[in-house]
């Protein structure tokens, strides 16, 4: 009888023990098959901030990349507008120099002789130049002033000269800043083409 109870004790014993380790093998494998799960979960999320702060690298990037195009635009259309500017003063003060050399009489004369009805104009010019040359241009257009020509001086002309119809409906302006005006289209593209030409 003793040893049917000391077979019965280790009986349950080794049955209490199997089913132990068939438990904890059980709770071992969840914990692995948990912590498998978590990995992946964290390896994904991982790949997906990563691919995230690649998107936002890139269109930073890109960004910069946009600003310094346009910043880089509007460096060139400032120096192109400046040097412009710089010529465009330039031609105004050669065409000033020219008009205040005794070629402006000159000038004067042949644009009043090519006129077939000089009665109806009055040529004005800036106040230098008329205290200057009025008496010589009276001389040297005589029969222009017997016919009706007028020679007067006039603060809207700063330099050059124009010729307007006396009831005030049209004009021809000389005048040093128009003239640079009328020059500029023809001086424009070969400068445009030195000084931004880019290579391609």
């Amino acid at each position: 009888m003793a040893q049917q109870i000391q077979d019965l004790v280790a009986s349950i014993r080794k049955d209490g023990i199997e089913a132990a380790q068939k438990e904890a093998d059980q709770i071992l494998a969840d914990a692995k098959a948990k912590a498998e799960e978590l990995v992946n979960s964290a390896r994904k999320e991982a790949a997906q901030e990563i691919e995230k702060a690649q998107r936002e690298i890139d269109t930073r990037d890109q960004s910069a990349r946009s600003s310094l195009q346009q910043a880089s635009r509007d460096v060139q259309l400032s120096l192109k507008k400046a040097i412009q500017e710089e010529l465009d003063g330039i031609l105004v003060s050669n065409i000033e120099k020219a008009y205040s050399s005794k070629e402006l009489s000159s000038i004067i004369i042949a644009v009043i002789q090519s006129l077939s009805d000089v009665e109806t104009k009055t040529l004005e010019l800036d106040k230098k130049s008329f205290d200057s040359l009025a008496s010589s241009l009276k001389s040297d257009l005589g029969s222009a002033v017997k016919k009706g020509l007028e020679i007067k001086a006039i603060p809207s002309v700063s330099s050059g000269f124009k010729v307007s119809e006396k009831d005030g409906s049209a004009f021809y302006d000389f005048s040093a800043e128009e003239m640079a005006q009328l020059l500029k289209p023809f001086l424009s593209p070969s400068i445009e083409k030195i000084v931004f030409s880019t290579e391609k």
